[in-house]
C-alpha cells in the first residue's frame, strides 16, 4: 500500500491521471449536455453572472478568512491580501501534478512564522476537519432524502470531527477551534448556495437539501487525491449521489463542473492580478 501511494505521488503518474480525469470530465460533460438536451438558450445568464461575480468570490473570501483563523490559532497573522492570494493560488495549484493546494497553504503559514512541522500538521488537521464537517452535512442530507440508515454517515463524520478537534486542542485554544468550525460551516452554506444557483443556470432546480448532498463532492474528490484537483472525480461523485436519491445525475455532474470552472476562472484572475500588483510596486 505504501509503494502504491509513492507511485501515485510521482509527477509523471499524477500528470497521466490528471489527463485521464480531464478526459472523464469532458466525456461526462458531453453526456450530461446530451442527456439534458441542453441548448445555449437554456442557460440563465443572470444566475451565471451571480455565481461568477458574487458567490464564487465570496467563497474565496471565506476561505481566506479560514486561513487567517488558522494562522491566528498558532499566534501568527496572515495579511488580508496574502490570504486572498494564497487561497486563489491554492485553488489553481490543485491542477498541478502534485498536491499543490496543500503546499501553497503550508508555505503561507511558514512565510508568516510557523515552522514546517507546525504548518504541515495544521494543514492536515484542518483538511480533516473540513472533510468531517462536509461528510456530516452530506450524510444528513442523504438521510433526509433517502433512508434513515444514511444518518450513520453523519454520526461517524461528527465523531471524527470531535477527534480532530481534540487533536487540534493540543496546539490551539478552543475559541479558535470553534471559529474554525463556524467558518467551515459558512463555506458549506456558500457552496450549497452556489450549487442551487448553478442548477438554476442550467435551467434546473436543486432543492436546498439536494444541493447540500452534492456539496460533499469537491471535498471528497480532493481527499481521494488520486487525480489532481479531483478532475472528473468530483463530478462523478455528484452524479453518483444523485442516483441514490433519484435526482438528475446529468444536472449534478454539470453543476459541479460549472462551479469548478468558475472557481478556477476567478482564482486565476486573482492570482494574475495579485502578481501584477506586486510587480508594479
Amino acid at each position: 500500500m505504501a509503494d502504491l501511494k509513492t507511485v501515485l505521488r510521482l509527477p509523471a503518474v499524477r500528470t497521466g491521471l490528471g489527463l485521464l480525469g480531464l478526459a472523464v470530465l469532458a466525456s461526462g460533460a458531453i453526456w450530461a449536455v446530451a442527456s439534458l438536451d441542453l441548448n445555449w438558450s437554456d442557460i440563465s445568464l443572470l444566475h451565471l453572472t451571480l455565481n461568477l461575480l458574487v458567490l464564487t468570490p465570496a467563497l474565496l473570501a471565506v476561505a481566506a478568512l479560514s486561513l487567517k483563523i488558522t494562522s491566528r490559532a498558532i499566534g501568527r497573522e496572515v495579511p488580508n491580501a496574502l490570504a486572498i492570494h494564497v487561497v486563489a493560488a491554492a485553488n489553481v495549484a490543485e491542477l498541478l501534478p502534485l498536491p499543490g493546494g496543500a503546499l501553497v497553504r503550508g508555505a503561507a503559514l511558514v512565510q508568516v512564522g510557523a515552522n514546517v512541522g507546525e504548518a504541515t500538521r495544521l494543514v492536515l488537521y484542518t483538511a480533516l476537519l473540513t472533510l468531517g464537517l462536509t461528510l456530516a452535512v452530506s450524510g444528513l442530507a442523504l438521510g433526509a432524502l433517502s433512508d434513515a440508515i444514511w444518518y450513520g454517515i453523519a454520526a461517524a463524520a461528527l465523531a471524527a470531527v470531535v477527534v480532530v478537534l481534540l487533536l487540534l486542542s493540543r496546539h490551539a485554544a478552543w475559541r479558535y477551534l470553534m471559529a474554525m468550525v463556524a467558518i467551515r460551516l459558512a463555506a458549506l452554506a456558500v457552496t450549497v448556495l452556489r450549487l442551487v444557483v448553478a442548477s438554476a443556470t442550467l435551467g434546473s432546480d436543486f432543492g436546498w437539501i439536494e444541493a447540500a448532498l452534492y456539496s460533499a463532492a469537491p471535498t471528497v474528490g480532493a481527499a481521494v487525491g488520486i487525480v489532481p484537483a479531483g478532475l472528473g472525480v468530483n463530478e462523478a461523485i455528484a452524479a453518483g449521489l444523485a442516483s441514490l436519491v433519484a435526482g438528475s445525475s446529468a444536472t449534478a455532474f454539470l453543476a459541479v463542473a460549472l462551479n469548478r470552472a468558475l472557481g478556477l476562472a476567478v482564482g486565476a484572475v486573482l492570482v494574475l492580478g495579485g502578481s501584477c500588483w506586486r510587480g508594479a510596486r
